[in-house]
C-alpha cells in the first residue's frame, strides 16, 4: 500500500471558486475548470518537480510566457517566448509593456489603454502612462478562455471588451471571421459569450468588426421597416411591461423575420418569417452562390418599383406559397425548406404539384387562403411578387 504525505503548503494551495459561471478547483499539482452553461471543461497539470518554473529560473533558464515550457534558448532569455511557431505568432500581437505591479501586460500590441493585470493585482497598481481599465475583473490568468475552452487566458494576447469580460484576441478574431452558421443571418455570434448583453467590440478588432456592424444595422433597419408595414410595431410583445421584447422593437423584428446575404450584391434581403423555418429541420450545408436577392436574379418578369427600384424585389417560391430565398440553376426560386428538398420537388411533374394554398416542401394546406395573401400562377411557375415594402403596405 502506497501513501503520500500532504505538506502544509499543498493543503493551503487548495482553492475552489466560481468565476462568471465557470467552476474552478486549484490544487498544488493541477487545476480543473468547468463551464456550467456549455458543460465544457479543462484540466491542467502543473510541473512541481525539478524542471518547474522556479527551478528553471534558478538554473538560469527561461520560461515561455505563453506555453510555460522551460529552456535555455536565446529567444527565452530575450523575450520569455519559446521557439514554437504558435508562441512566436502570439508574440507578434502581444503588448510589450510592463505594468507597474511588475507583471507583463497580456493585452494586444499598441493598445492605448492596457487591460488590468491578469494576476489579481489591484486596479491602481496596473496603470500604464496614467491610464488603466476601471475596476477589477472576476477573471484572472488561470481562467480558461470562454470561447476556445482549450487554454487559460494567460496563454495568448487578450482583449477586454466594453462589458469588462476578457477573451483571447485570436479567439475573438476567429469568431467574427466565421460569422453565423447556416444561410440565415443571425447575430448571436456578435454578443459577448458570458453576459450576452453587449457586442464583441475592441479597437484591435475594428477591421473585421466594421462590415459586420454595418450588416447588423442594415438588417435592423429593414426589419423595423417591415415590422411597421406589418402593423406589429405596437404589438403586445413590445408594449407590455415584462414582455420578452418590451420596448425593443428592433430585437423583436430581427427575431421574427429571416434575412440572408445576397451572393452578388452582398446586401441583406428578406426571406420570409423565421417561425416558418423553425418548424422544419434545415441543413447548415448550402451553396452561398445560390443565395441571390430578387434584384440580382432574373427581373425580366418583374414589375420594378418606381420608389424602391429592385432593392426590395421579392419572388415567390416555385413550389409553395412562401417568399423565395434561393435562386438556383439560373432559373428557379426556392424558399429555404423547398431548397433542402429540391431533388424530390424538381423531379415531380407539374401536374402532380399541389395548388394554392401550399406550405413549405410542397405540403397541401387546408382552406383557400394563400399564406402570401395574393393571387398567383399555379405551383411550378416562376412569379415575381414585386416590391416587398410596397406590397406589404397594401396587403396588411
Amino acid at each position: 500500500m502506497h501513501s503520500r504525505t500532504v505538506f502544509k503548503e499543498e493543503e493551503e494551495a487548495v482553492k475552489v471558486d466560481l468565476n462568471e459561471g465557470c467552476g474552478r478547483t486549484k490544487l498544488f499539482w493541477a487545476m480543473a475548470l468547468a463551464d456550467s452553461r456549455t458543460l465544457k471543461a479543462m484540466v491542467e497539470f502543473k510541473d512541481t518537480g525539478a524542471s518547474g518554473a522556479s527551478s528553471a529560473a534558478a538554473g538560469g533558464t527561461g520560461v515561455c510566457r505563453f506555453c510555460g515550457s522551460a529552456g535555455t534558448s536565446g529567444l527565452l532569455a530575450i523575450g520569455n517566448v519559446c521557439s514554437e511557431p504558435e508562441c512566436q505568432d502570439r508574440a507578434k500581437n502581444v503588448c510589450t509593456k510592463t505594468l507597474p505591479c511588475g507583471h507583463t501586460c497580456n493585452g494586444v500590441r499598441d493598445e492605448d489603454v492596457c487591460p488590468s493585470c491578469l494576476f489579481g493585482c489591484k486596479p491602481d497598481e496596473t496603470e500604464v502612462d496614467g491610464a488603466a481599465r476601471p475596476g477589477r475583473r472576476a477573471q484572472d490568468a488561470d481562467d480558461m478562455c470562454m470561447i476556445c475552452y482549450a487554454e487559460n487566458l494567460a496563454a495568448a494576447p487578450i482583449v477586454q471588451l466594453e462589458c469588462g469580460h476578457v477573451y483571447h484576441y485570436h479567439c475573438c478574431q476567429t469568431v467574427l471571421e466565421k460569422r453565423w452558421t447556416g444561410p440565415r443571418i443571425t447575430f448571436r455570434f456578435l454578443m459577448c459569450p458570458i453576459c450576452e448583453v453587449k457586442h464583441i467590440r475592441h479597437k484591435s478588432l475594428i477591421k473585421v468588426l466594421k462590415p459586420l456592424e454595418q450588416l447588423y444595422e442594415d438588417v435592423r433597419r429593414k426589419a423595423l421597416m417591415r415590422l411597421e408595414y406589418d402593423n406589429l410595431h405596437k404589438c403586445e410583445a413590445i408594449v407590455t411591461p415584462g414582455a420578452p421584447f418590451f420596448q425593443q422593437p428592433d430585437k423583436f423584428a430581427m427575431k421574427r423575420y429571416a434575412y440572408y446575404v445576397c451572393f452578388k450584391c452582398n446586401r441583406a434581403y428578406y426571406g420570409g418569417e423565421a417561425r416558418c423555418l423553425e418548424q422544419i429541420e434545415l441543413s447548415d450545408e448550402y451553396d452561398p452562390s445560390e443565395l441571390v436577392c430578387g434584384g440580382c436574379s432574373d427581373v425580366t418578369s418583374a414589375q420594378v418599383c418606381t420608389k424602391h427600384g429592385t432593392d426590395y424585389l421579392e419572388y415567390k417560391c416555385r413550389y409553395c406559397c412562401s417568399v423565395a430565398v434561393f435562386f438556383c440553376f439560373g432559373t428557379t426560386h426556392f424558399c429555404a425548406a423547398c431548397h433542402d428538398d429540391f431533388q424530390r420537388l424538381t423531379s415531380r411533374d407539374k401536374s402532380e404539384l399541389p395548388q394554392c394554398p401550399v406550405g413549405p416542401t410542397g405540403k397541401q394546406l387546408e382552406g383557400t387562403e394563400c399564406p402570401l395573401h395574393i393571387k398567383h400562377p399555379p405551383t411550378g411557375e416562376e412569379f415575381a411578387l414585386g416590391c416587398g415594402v410596397c406590397r406589404n403596405a397594401q396587403t396588411f
